[in-house]
């Protein structure tokens, strides 16, 4: 029931805020009085669908029959225009949905997402349904057609590139990096951003009316404040660009006044454009190198606690030879049993040391061979025979069907030995089940532990390259595990999904064909 509240009063509140916006839009020179190149309320409504959910949609459609049956549209068209505005709300947050779109913008992939699905794509549903729905009743004749598709999609696809991403940002709040003077440089680039856009837009001598001029600060609040910056700057010089314009000043001055907006959308898209994608850059290279600082430091403790470790047991070994009295027989192996597995640990961080630079410079090969499956598991779980009991954990192996296929059994082997292993790692104590299924032309295996589990939010990172779920100091390991694997199982055209809750153990399943 609380539910069901919150989303009414969300409803309702999308309702009134779309409906102002909407009103503010429609007094910017529109077409035939109705489609018009500032239309905020797009952005708002994507916004609200894709972060609180589809539930909200009659908030937009009331909001955009309300302000249509005020501008004076029939009912008819009014009830098309409203549906034309929630298909486009509808489905740009649906499709940025299934682009698994992130509100923060620092992957490119999202911007990219953002524009392509959103400002273009689901924007032109609303423009051909509304200017269809007032071309049918006569509103817009055929020679204002398409005038009016043109200023419609242009002023919904600024709504998302301009208003959008600016409320996406402040709902996701993506860190930012603190330095000395950081406030006094924000102050600073705003004093700059508002001055420039009022040069170039306002009272100005003609040489300085130039709109490029605002592109060094654009760029500033970018690269130096990421997406906080790129969006506000963006914003902030729209504003002054839409409201100067529409005083009938500034570089895009036309004689009539949808024809000079006509002219600031189109600087304006071109600048939200090129700020988030400058902004998204900065965000990569900034986790870029978090990650690679953070690779280092735990490398350089995980390859010297071994290396400590094993330089102490020889030292123990020269003490006790050096006395003149040779060690006792057990002594000694006990002592070369444990170097043994310090060296074979510290082979196992080399190795995935390289295996990072072979993979990230795309020099993976596939040998295939014909193998058995089920003889790569067994070899395996024996490699792992010591782990798992020093864990207590108790393996059971289920074996359905013929399991031969063509494949790389090193490769393979690097599977098999990474999900054990992290089976091992994080379920010690509890049972280990690893179940292969004949599955036709492909093949299944599952491993399952018991273990502590992992957050829906962080399943998907763990399969990216020093990513982890678990904190570094208490299970050791570069994160690299799961990457390898991966990449490993889509060498081989397979896939790899992940079933896990926090406190239920995880399930990870590969298919490969045969």
């Amino acid at each position: 029931m609380r539910g069901v509240k919150r989303a009414i009063l969300r409803s309702v509140v999308l309702f009134a805020t779309y409906f102002v916006l909407a009103r503010y839009g429609l007094l910017m020179g529109a077409v035939a009085g109705f489609a018009t190149l500032v239309w905020p309320p797009t952005g708002i409504a994507l916004v609200a669908l894709r972060l609180f959910g589809l539930s909200l949609w009659p908030g937009v459609f009331a909001g955009a029959l309300a302000i249509n049956l005020y501008a004076g549209a029939p009912l008819p068209v009014a009830l098309g225009i409203a549906c034309g505005n929630t298909l486009e709300a509808v489905a740009g947050s649906w499709l940025l949905g299934r682009a698994r779109f992130h509100p923060a913008l620092e992957r490119i992939d999202d911007v990219v997402a953002l524009v392509v699905l959103g400002a273009i794509v689901s924007t032109a549903m609303s423009a051909l349904i509304g200017v269809g729905s007032l071309w049918l009743a006569g509103i817009v004749q055929d020679g204002r057609a398409l005038d009016a598709l043109r200023a419609w999609w242009i002023g919904d696809a600024l709504g998302d590139l301009v208003l959008a991403p600016a409320l996406f940002v402040a709902r996701a709040r993506p860190p930012l990096h603190g330095r000395p003077g950081i406030v006094a440089e924000a102050v600073l680039l705003g004093v700059a951003i508002a001055a420039l856009g009022v040069v170039v837009f306002g009272f100005s001598p003609t040489l300085l009316r130039h709109p490029y001029m605002l592109f060094p600060a654009i760029a500033w609040a970018a690269l130096r404040f990421g997406q906080y910056g790129a969006t506000l700057s963006v914003f902030i010089t729209c504003c002054i660009a839409i409201i100067a314009t529409a005083m009938g000043h500034g570089p895009f001055v036309e004689p009539t006044l949808s024809g000079s907006l006509l002219h600031v959308q189109v600087f304006m898209g071109v600048a939200a454009v090129t700020a988030l994608l400058l902004g998204a850059a900065i965000a990569e290279r900034n986790r870029a190198v978090d990650a690679r600082d953070e690779f280092l430091s735990v490398a350089a403790h995980e390859l010297r606690t071994p290396l400590t470790a094993l330089s102490l047991h020889i030292q123990g070994l020269l003490r006790q030879l050096r006395t003149g009295e040779p060690p006792p027989r057990e002594e000694v192996e006990r002592r070369l049993t444990g170097a043994g597995k310090l060296l074979a640990r510290l082979t196992r961080l080399i190795e995935e040391l390289l295996e990072v630079s072979r993979i990230a410079i795309g020099s993976i090969e596939v040998r295939r061979e014909a193998i058995d499956l089920a003889a790569v598991a067994r070899e395996s779980l024996m490699r792992f025979d010591s782990p798992l009991a020093e864990a207590g954990c108790k393996v059971e192996l289920t074996v359905e069907g013929d399991l031969r296929g063509q494949w790389d059994p090193l490769r393979l082997d690097q599977v098999v030995d990474n999900l054990i292993s992290n089976a091992v790692k994080y379920g010690a104590g509890k049972p280990v089940e690893i179940r292969l299924r004949d599955r036709g032309e492909r093949v299944e295996l599952e491993v399952r532990d018991h273990g502590i589990g992992i957050d829906a939010a962080d399943q998907r990172r763990v399969f990216e390259r020093f990513e982890r779920a678990v904190s570094r100091r208490k299970f050791g390991g570069f994160g690299l595990g799961l990457w390898i694997a991966r990449r490993v199982i889509e060498a081989h055209g397979g896939t790899i999904r992940l079933i896990s809750a926090p406190g239920a153990g995880s399930t990870f399943t590969v298919e490969l064909p045969r």
